[in-house]
């Protein structure tokens, strides 16, 4: 997966955690060092998505006010269906997550260059 992320960044895409971790995703952050791959924007404890959490559509919502993007720009990746769903119902093009090959497989469907 660090692969991935990386090829993707390099790409120029601009990658971002939406997580409902409270604090101890910075304890994450130490173990697996992702924020080389994504930037920690979108996290239930903190940030624009302070207090709100995946699924819920104001979670979403903050998002795209965040970055200033429509949904339909967006690509989102979980490994939870309902979070999924939500992404789609939310405008954004949603992936389930089961591994890395699949997603590569996916993203490139869409046309994602990378």
């Amino acid at each position: 997966m660090p692969e991935l992320l990386q090829r993707l960044k390099a790409a120029g895409y601009s990658l971002h955690a939406m997580s409902n971790y409270p604090t101890w995703y910075k304890l994450i952050e130490e173990k697996l060092q992702l924020s080389q791959h994504l930037d920690w924007t979108f996290v239930s404890c903190t940030g624009p998505m302070r207090g709100l959490r995946k699924p819920a559509p104001a979670a979403f919502e903050a998002v795209t006010a965040h970055l200033q993007l429509p949904a339909q720009q967006l690509v989102f990746v979980d490994d939870r269906q309902p979070n999924v769903d939500a992404a789609a119902q939310a405008g954004m093009a949603a992936i389930l997550f089961t591994d890395a090959a699949a997603l590569e497989q996916q993203l490139q469907q869409m046309g994602l260059k990378f």
